[in-house]
């Protein structure tokens, strides 16, 4: 019975020899998919798992302008919808994606043939999630299908968020405690989100901390409990909502909502967006470390999808929400759903990455891979990669490529993996290490 192992190969080329370069906790970039076949191993199946493309701010504008003391940028679509801009850009990803899994797919003369290897499942709670399932199904599969699968619209999926769908419950005082002893963290001087808030304090309300009702982005954190989850509110929640919504504005190419001064060459005031982008989504990752990172809320609500993964990794029958199986034929499988998605995997398979040209870990239609390789020993091993598109591809809708920097994936290391000289793990060994997650008194 063969062993799969979860592999970091820092170069493809040399994926699957023995690797002299040290690996770093962060991601290298990657040479393009073909290099390991130099090494004899052979692709089997791919698993992906992405954000759905741009959406408008989930909360409307007049909220955003009474939390911020601003007038925000006006959007095309209501709010949490994609934009066709968002659509666009996806679809790019999408057409990246299957270029680069192109000689997994088999090879028929029969025009469409390759489709019945494709298949996406989509998060069924929300229109931008099944939306974006249908825009990568058809990317995938070159046009031959444009329909995802997924459950009846407005339902919660088990896949995506465990907790939301009845399937898990949390202890309060578990989660609250574990929330309070991270939040405290946040307290200490040169935090990271301490230096977002003081930026977004210059640009949105300078006095706002002063005033018994303003925009105080240094407030304490004050957490609560409703309806089952935990809630924070106060300065950290505040920087990182503001940060994502000012991502996406500059990504959407609106007129930007603190630099839109007339008397300034428009390329100036992009540069001065982008600059501040990069101090302040340090507080959008650290809300997410604390609220979707922590293994106390990242193991309940991520662990169907998790354990679905091994499971088709394992090369043994899934079980889809709705009672059906993974199709047998399907090679090139994805799964559609959210940020939150992206950050409950990089917990539970232990995870990191950041990019040079993208301030967002998790920005939209970032692209988290699991490839099954197949050596000639018959050894199966797994290599993790994230595909993203820089800040400038996604206001500018630019088509990715194979470049270093312009498209080409990185490859990550799971701090769950033996010493990185083997940089392998069984899925033994990531089931153990989840459920010792699960068992945690956290």
């Amino acid at each position: 019975m063969f062993r799969i192992r979860f592999l970091s190969c820092m170069f493809l080329s040399c994926c699957f020899a023995g690797l002299a370069a040290p690996l770093g906790v962060r991601a290298e970039t990657a040479r393009p998919v073909p290099a390991p076949a130099a090494s004899g191993a052979v692709l089997e199946k791919v698993l992906l798992v992405s954000r759905h493309g741009i959406r408008s701010p989930t909360k409307p504008l007049a909220t955003l302008e009474k939390k911020t003391g601003r007038t925000w940028s006006a959007w095309p679509v209501p709010p949490g919808e994609l934009t066709d801009h968002g659509r666009a850009d996806l679809a790019l990803m999408g057409q990246f994606l299957q270029s680069w899994y192109a000689p997994l797919l088999p090879q028929a003369s029969a025009p469409c043939a390759s489709a019945r290897a494709v298949f996406v499942w989509a998060d069924s709670a929300d229109t931008r999630t099944r939306q974006s399932g249908d825009i990568l199904t058809h990317a995938l599969t070159q046009g031959c299908t444009s329909t995802a699968q997924s459950l009846p619209a407005g339902r919660h999926d088990p896949l995506f968020n465990a907790l939301a769908a009845g399937r898990e419950h949390r202890d309060q005082q578990r989660v609250m405690r574990s929330l309070t002893r991270a939040f405290q963290e946040d307290t200490a001087p040169g935090r990271p989100g301490a230096q977002a808030a003081s930026a977004l304090q210059a640009v949105f309300a300078p006095t706002g901390c002063q005033q018994q009702k303003g925009p105080c982005f240094s407030a304490p954190t004050v957490l609560s409990w409703k309806k089952g989850l935990p809630h924070a509110e106060g300065g950290l929640n505040l920087s990182a909502s503001t940060a994502e919504n000012l991502l996406l504005e500059y990504v959407q190419g609106l007129p930007s909502t603190v630099f839109d001064d007339a008397r300034t060459a428009p390329d100036n005031n992009a540069a001065r967006t982008r600059q501040l982008l990069e101090v302040v989504l340090p507080a959008h990752a650290l809300q997410s470390d604390r609220l979707r990172r922590l293994p106390a809320l990242a193991v309940p609500r991520g662990h169907v999808l998790a354990e679905t993964l091994l499971v088709a990794l394992a090369e043994q029958t899934v079980a889809l929400p709705d009672g059906s199986t993974l199709p047998p034929s399907a090679r090139l499988i994805l799964f559609a759903g959210h940020d939150t998605t992206l950050d409950m995997l990089a917990t539970l398979f232990g995870l990191d990455w950041a990019f040079a040209d993208q301030p967002d870990r998790t920005a939209p239609d970032t692209t988290l891979a699991f490839e099954l390789w197949r050596r000639p020993d018959g050894q199966k091993d797994v290599c993790f990669r994230v595909f993203h598109q820089s800040l400038e591809q996604l206001r500018q809708t630019q088509p990715m490529s194979r470049q270093i920097g312009q498209g080409a994936p990185q490859l990550l290391h799971s701090r769950f993996c033996p010493a990185p000289a083997q940089a392998a793990c069984t899925v033994e060994d990531l089931t153990l290490s989840l459920n010792k997650l699960k068992e945690q008194d956290l």
